[in-house]
C-alpha cells in the first residue's frame, strides 16, 4: 500500500513539473510573438532579445516532443529532460528580464533603460537561473560548492578588484544626475572632453568633438577631477574661457574694448549674461586678457574657439597693433604689411560707381589716395543696425551679407559700395553688413569728400538722383523680407539733405 501511494505522489510530481515547464514554454512563446508583431505593426526595430526567446521556446517545445517520444527508454528520457529543464529556464530568465527591464523600468523610468542598470538585472537574473539549474538539473549542493571553494573565491576576488572597482563606480556614475546622457564633461588631466554616451559596468564610452567614441574606466572619473559641461538643453550655459597676450603698447581699456567687441558681434555667442574681458595678467612678453563668455552649444566650444581667436587677430590687426614676440628672440627684419592691394582696383571701383560717375579722372585717383583700406574677417560685423555713422565702404574683395532686424536680405559683392546713406546725409546705419569671408574695405568718410563736393557742386545733383534710386531697391528688399514698411525719400528730399549736411 506504501509502495502504491509513493509512486502515484511521484507520478504526480512528474506531471506537475511538466505542466509547468510547458506552461512557460507557451507563456514564452505567445509574450513575444505578441511583442515581434506589436513592433512590425509599429515599424520599429526588431531586437536580438525578442526573436531570440521565440527560438528558444520553439527549441524547448521540440524537445519536449522528443521526450515525449522516449518516454520508454529512461537513460535518454533523463538526458533530454534534463536539457529541456534548461531551455526552460533560459526561457524564464528572458521573459522576466524583458518584464523588468524593457517593460517595467521603460515605464516607470520614461526614457531608454542604461545599460548598466540592464546588466544588473540580468546579473541578478541569470546567477539565479544558475542557481536552480545546479540544483534542479545537476542535483547539486549549492552549499557544499561555496565551503569547498572560499580560498579560490578570495583568489578570484583579488584578481578581479580593478573590474569590481570599475563596476562599483559604474555604479556611483549612473546614480549622479550631472553623469546623464547627452551631458559633456571633461577630464584635464587626460586632455579627454566628450559627451556621455552610455555608462556600463567597466567603463564610460564618451563621444569626442571628432565624431570617436573613447572608452574612460569607471574607476579613472571617479579618481579625477571631472568638469561638467552640461548640454544645449540646460538651464545653465557653459561658459567660454579665451586666453588672449596683447602687447604693452596697446592700452588695457582699448584691448578689453576691442576684444568684447568681438564677441558681442559672433552670432553664436549668447549676450545673456554679456561677454566681458578681464585683464588677468601682465606677462614678461605682454598682457594676458581672459576672453569670458557663455555658449548655447558644449559640443561648439572648439569651433567657437576657432572662430574668436580668427576675428580676434582680424580686429587687432586693423586696429593698428600686432601681438608682442617673446622678448628673448631678435626681430631685425622689419614687419610686412599683411595685406596689400591695388590703389588701381579702387580707381576702377569708383568709376564704376552712379555717385562719383561726375567726376575727372584727376579727382577720382586723388580721393582714393585719401581712402583708407580695412580688412575683416569672416562673421565679423562692419555696421550695425541704427548705429550712428558716416563713411562708405567700397568692396575690393570678398562678399558681405545683408541682415535687417535680424533677417537675411541680400548681398553685397566685390567691387560694390554700402553705407552711402550714412555718408551723405548723416542717417543711421539702415541695416547690419557682416562679413561672409575675408574681405577689404575701403572706407570714405565725410572729411575725406566734403572738399570734393566744395569743389564739383553739380556732384550734389547727381548723388541726390542715385540716393533715390538705392533707397527704392533697399525698400524692395526689405519688403520682400517681410520687414517693416519703410518711407521712400524723393530726389528732392535728398537734394536738401545733402547740402545741409556738408553746408553746400
Amino acid at each position: 500500500m506504501n509502495d502504491a501511494a509513493m509512486s502515484l505522489n511521484s507520478i504526480i510530481d512528474v506531471n506537475f513539473l511538466l505542466i509547468n515547464r510547458i506552461a512557460v514554454l507557451v507563456v514564452t512563446l505567445v509574450f513575444f510573438t505578441v511583442v515581434l508583431l506589436l513592433k512590425r505593426n509599429r515599424g520599429q526595430e526588431i531586437h536580438p532579445r525578442v526573436t531570440a526567446p521565440i527560438k528558444l521556446a520553439l527549441f524547448g517545445v521540440l524537445l519536449l516532443g522528443a521526450e515525449m517520444s522516449l518516454a520508454g527508454i529512461q537513460s535518454y528520457r533523463d538526458l533530454i529532460e534534463g536539457i529541456q529543464t534548461l531551455v526552460v529556464l533560459l526561457c524564464f530568465a528572458k521573459l522576466v528580464l524583458y518584464l523588468v527591464v524593457d517593460v517595467y523600468l521603460r515605464i516607470h523610468t520614461q526614457r531608454e533603460v542604461p545599460s548598466f542598470v540592464r546588466d544588473t538585472v540580468r546579473l541578478v537574473v541569470y546567477l539565479t537561473v544558475g542557481i536552480l539549474s545546479l540544483r534542479v538539473v545537476f542535483k547539486i549542493d549549492i552549499s557544499t560548492i561555496v565551503t569547498t571553494t572560499t580560498v579560490l573565491t578570495a583568489a578570484i576576488a583579488f584578481a578581479m578588484q580593478s573590474t569590481l572597482s570599475n563596476a562599483l563606480s559604474g555604479f556611483s556614475i549612473q546614480t549622479d544626475k550631472l553623469m546623464d546622457r547627452h551631458n559633456w564633461i571633461s577630464i584635464p588631466d587626460k586632455d579627454i572632453f566628450g559627451e556621455i554616451i552610455n555608462v556600463g559596468f567597466r567603463y564610460t564610452t564618451l563621444r569626442c568633438l571628432n565624431n570617436t567614441l573613447q572608452m574612460v574606466p569607471n574607476s579613472l572619473i571617479m579618481q579625477s577631477v571631472v568638469t561638467y559641461y552640461g548640454n544645449r538643453y540646460s538651464a545653465e550655459k557653459t561658459e567660454l574661457n579665451i586666453d588672449v597676450m596683447l602687447g604693452y603698447d596697446m592700452p588695457p581699456e582699448s584691448a578689453k574694448e576691442l576684444l568684447t567687441r568681438v564677441m558681442l558681434n559672433d552670432r553664436d555667442v549668447l549676450q545673456q549674461p554679456v561677454p566681458v574681458t578681464r585683464l588677468k595678467s601682465l606677462a614678461d612678453n605682454g598682457i594676458v586678457y581672459q576672453m569670458n563668455c557663455r555658449i548655447e552649444d558644449p559640443s561648439k566650444r572648439r569651433p567657437m574657439q576657432d572662430n574668436l581667436y580668427t576675428q580676434v587677430w582680424y580686429a587687432v590687426t586693423r586696429a593698428g597693433y600686432s601681438f608682442p614676440f617673446p622678448h628673448r628672440q631678435i626681430v631685425t627684419a622689419e614687419a610686412k604689411a599683411p595685406f596689400s592691394f591695388s590703389r588701381e582696383q579702387l580707381v576702377r571701383c569708383l568709376q564704376c560707381a552712379d555717385l562719383f560717375a561726375t567726376l575727372e579722372t584727376k579727382t577720382i585717383e586723388e580721393l582714393a589716395g585719401r581712402i583708407p583700406v580695412s580688412v575683416f574677417g569672416s562673421g565679423e560685423v562692419i555696421v550695425r543696425q541704427g548705429d550712428a555713422g558716416s563713411s562708405l565702404y567700397i568692396v575690393l574683395k570678398g562678399t558681405l551679407e545683408v541682415e535687417y532686424d535680424d533677417t537675411v536680405i541680400g548681398s553685397i559683392d566685390e567691387d560694390s559700395f554700402f553705407g552711402e546713406m550714412s555718408l551723405l546725409t548723416g542717417e543711421p546705419r539702415g541695416a547690419t553688413v557682416r562679413a561672409c569671408n575675408e574681405v577689404w574695405l575701403a572706407e570714405m568718410t565725410k572729411a575725406v569728400l566734403e572738399p570734393i563736393l566744395h569743389a564739383n557742386p553739380s556732384l550734389v545733383e547727381t548723388m541726390s538722383s542715385a540716393l533715390a534710386e538705392r533707397k527704392q531697391a533697399a525698400i524692395r528688399n526689405v519688403e520682400a523680407a517681410n520687414a517693416a514698411e519703410v518711407t521712400s525719400s524723393t530726389r528732392e528730399e535728398y537734394l536738401q539733405r545733402l547740402k545741409q549736411f556738408f553746408r553746400l
